[in-house]
């Protein structure tokens, strides 16, 4: 007698939905994870950039005696250093980037000629791996016809307020006060050279370089990385070492002007907020990026550039002597500020 063949047996849908729920669990569990790898990955290459930055500044000292500056006007525009070239352009030949600064016209602004597009190279070294801003593209209000290439790594003008320009209130007529030689008290200025032995604090107590966050381009709603323009500082704010009751104030005030996410866009170019920060306010502070020019759309005047990344709780720092920290948000802000001077003095613990 022939047997009848077994009915086979499949899932019901409770067991479906079971087995659909503990997969969707193992991978809440596990995407946690993965990103945090990725993460770690992505700090470690941005801490190995500022490190290559850092072996091209003592390059650069070492060739020509003097750290690079934060801005080099060209021989077009001569005083008016917002047309003009930033340090990171003078390290290109320590960074294996012989071949693209020799392509560039220092006798044109660095829009002009073939600048207007050698500035839109993308160059990995400059490019923080966790900030994917630079792949927006083309920006708005930008000289010339082509975007940016992007760039996330800022050298230090110390504590105090950044600026551009000869005279008064920089370029183009805006309002402020010029900065005076020995208010430029960073590692890398618009006017002054800086030596190793300037530095008297000592080149592990000083900050050369800190991260910057790529703008998004959207100069109407504002977001973090954004420059406001269009504040005064108050009279009584000082050049330098500003307390946090100054900066959380004219925060404040500055809030209310006009908002441009144009940060980070272009490393070929030496103005605040490109290439350029100070150590006013501690890494990824509340208080906005200000600046007070009320006549241009571009950083020309006394601002306050603060160090900014995509990293969770803090900012990766590189000291003079190479070394690269992560510095935490709550940093105290005066040793922060004391980081920043070269040779105020003060005596650095830990942090």
């Amino acid at each position: 007698m022939l047997e009848k063949p077994r009915a086979r047996r499949g899932f019901t849908l409770i067991e479906l939905l079971v087995v659909i729920a503990i997969i969707a669990v193992l991978i809440a569990l596990l995407l946690p994870a993965v990103q945090q790898a990725r993460e770690s990955a992505r700090r470690t290459q941005c801490r190995n950039n500022l490190k290559q930055f850092g072996l091209a500044m003592h390059n650069y000292e070492s060739s020509q005696r003097c750290f690079q500056r934060a801005n080099y006007s060209s021989v077009a525009t001569s005083t008016t250093g917002w047309q003009g070239f930033s340090g990171h352009t003078m390290l290109l030949p320590y960074m294996d980037q012989m071949p693209l600064y020799n392509q560039i016209d220092f006798t044109q602004s660095f829009w002009g000629g073939a600048n207007a597009t050698l500035k839109a190279t993308v160059i990995p070294a400059f490019l923080c791996p966790s900030d994917q801003g630079w792949q927006h593209g083309t920006y708005g209000n930008d000289p010339g016809t082509t975007g940016g290439g992007g760039n996330n790594y800022a050298v230090s003008g110390g504590p105090s307020l950044l600026m551009l320009g000869v005279t008064g209130g920089g370029v183009g007529g805006s309002p402020g006060t010029p900065i005076a030689f020995s208010d430029q008290i960073g590692v890398c200025n618009l006017f002054r050279n800086i030596k190793i032995a300037d530095i008297s604090d000592g080149t592990s107590n000083t900050i050369a370089a800190s991260e910057l966050i790529i703008g998004d381009g959207n100069g109407s709603v504002f977001s973090i990385g954004d420059v406001i323009r269009g504040a005064t500082f108050p009279a009584t704010f000082p050049n330098t070492f500003a307390s946090q009751a100054q900066l959380a104030a004219f925060s404040t005030t500055c809030d209310t002007a006009v908002h441009y996410g144009i940060t980070g866009k272009n490393w070929i170019n030496g103005m605040p907020g490109q290439t350029f920060f100070c150590t006013m306010n501690p890494p990824n502070s509340p208080n906005v990026d200000c600046m007070e020019c009320g006549g241009c759309a571009w950083y020309d005047a006394r601002s306050v550039i603060t160090a900014r990344s995509r990293h969770t709780g803090g900012a990766h720092v590189l000291l003079v002597d190479g070394a690269v920290r992560f510095v935490s948000n709550s940093i105290d802000l005066r040793t922060w500020q004391n980081l920043g001077a070269i040779d105020d003095g003060s005596t650095i613990g830990n942090f």
